[in-house]
């Protein structure tokens, strides 16, 4: 028999336990950035490496974002069932613990902190792929199926990778140190960081814009030159840094098919996403400037640009970060009337945080007070928007 509405209570309960999960991995996913920005200032205040912030930012914020994201979209856009919230739960507080361990590691120079708190990660990464394998195998629409597979390459890439971090923390790479943290940092950026991104544009941007999810062949061939990267990146442990600038050459190619792909499809209408749009679009431009330029360099021969790791980091990933947030955060904060306020306040002036974070990547050429000064308004002015933002009261 057939309950009338009873489709709808699904659908809506299914929204509720999305955004009450993604809230809460953001809620982590802040602390670790706040900690990031605290971190910063020490080290610009000649108080150490930027090793720290660097691992606070990416491995603590911006997982946690991942973790956050690709469950809330995975749900939303395949119309499954959330997972289990003690599951989540247990999955996002593995990952922050194993992140907070390896941050006390590193400043204690404990061994035993780093290789514990890098199988924390790893099992946090592990626990994301399970979930979102379950959930996808549980789905009710396949028109997510493709963005899903990068999500998974993603996370392959990044168990790799956070196994990589482990292993050097534990001091047996010895002579192989640099060709292994090589092979780790391009691993976790460009391919967990960096296909998650290129994974979720066909929907993201197109939701920004009030339209519905635009592909192509190009995002099918995207997602086999992201295999392939991920393949050459990892040959470099036995092949050499040459391999892994193959990979990350391949990796652009993939980001620049599928950006190029929505936002021709989208043309003018994709304006219409305000600042979200305009920064997740210019982010992306960042990250495939680097990965070219990265992967030139390293199949030329010559060594990674540290100088423009930075910039990708802050300019690239920052930027799809807080211009995702600056719509998503909205939300997940409530539903009309309260989303249009929210929306105008994170939307409102984007010249500002656009001007700010892009002096800021600029500001890595440049000059590091530049960089600083220009990050520091973006941060503060993202902040104050999401300070005067209305949220509900339950949680």
């Amino acid at each position: 028999m057939t309950v009338p509405g009873a489709g709808g209570d699904v659908a809506r309960r299914r929204v509720v336990e999305s955004h009450r999960l993604a809230r809460r991995a953001f809620r982590l996913a802040a602390v670790f950035v706040v900690v990031a920005v605290a971190w910063s200032g020490w080290v610009l205040a000649g108080g150490g490496p930027w090793w720290g912030p660097i691992h606070a930012f990416a491995a603590g914020g911006v997982l946690l974002a991942i973790s956050g994201a690709t469950q809330l979209f995975t749900i939303t856009w395949s119309a499954a069932p959330a997972p289990r919230p003690a599951v989540a739960a247990v999955q996002r507080w593995v990952l922050a613990a194993g992140v907070g361990l390896v941050l006390a590691g590193r400043v204690t120079e404990s061994r035993w902190s780093l290789v514990a708190g890098a199988m924390s990660v790893l099992a946090g990464l592990v626990t994301l792929g399970w979930i979102l394998v379950g959930t996808i195998r549980r789905s009710l629409l396949r028109r997510f199926d493709l963005s899903s597979r990068f999500y998974l390459v993603a996370l392959a890439a990044g168990v790799v990778g956070v196994g990589l971090g482990g292993f050097m923390g534990s001091g047996a790479a010895g002579d192989r140190l640099a060709g292994v943290r090589l092979v780790h940092y391009h691993l976790n950026l460009v391919g967990l960081v960096g296909f998650v991104i290129v994974g979720t544009l066909p929907t993201i941007l197109p939701t920004f814009a009030h339209h519905r999810m635009v592909s192509g062949r190009e995002a099918k061939v995207a997602w086999w030159l992201a295999v392939g990267s991920v393949v050459s990146m990892v040959a470099g442990l036995a092949v050499g840094s040459v391999v892994v600038g193959f990979g990350s050459v391949l990796a652009g190619a993939a980001l620049l098919l599928v950006l190029g792909g929505v936002v021709g499809r989208l043309g003018r209408r994709g304006l219409r996403g305000g600042l979200a749009y305009l920064q997740v679009v210019a982010g992306c431009g960042w990250l495939a400037a680097w990965v070219l330029v990265d992967g030139w360099r390293l199949v030329s021969g010559r060594g990674p640009d540290r100088i423009w790791v930075g910039a990708a980091l802050v300019a690239g990933v920052g930027q799809v970060l807080f211009g995702a947030l600056a719509y998503l955060l909205p939300v997940l904060a409530g539903r009309p009337p309260r989303l249009g306020r929210n929306l105008d306040r994170t939307h409102r002036r984007p010249w500002l945080p656009l001007v700010s974070a892009n002096l800021a990547g600029v500001g890595f050429f440049v000059s590091a007070t530049v960089a600083t000064v220009a990050a520091g308004v973006w941060v503060a002015d993202f902040a104050y928007r999401i300070g005067r933002m209305q949220w509900r009261d339950t949680d």
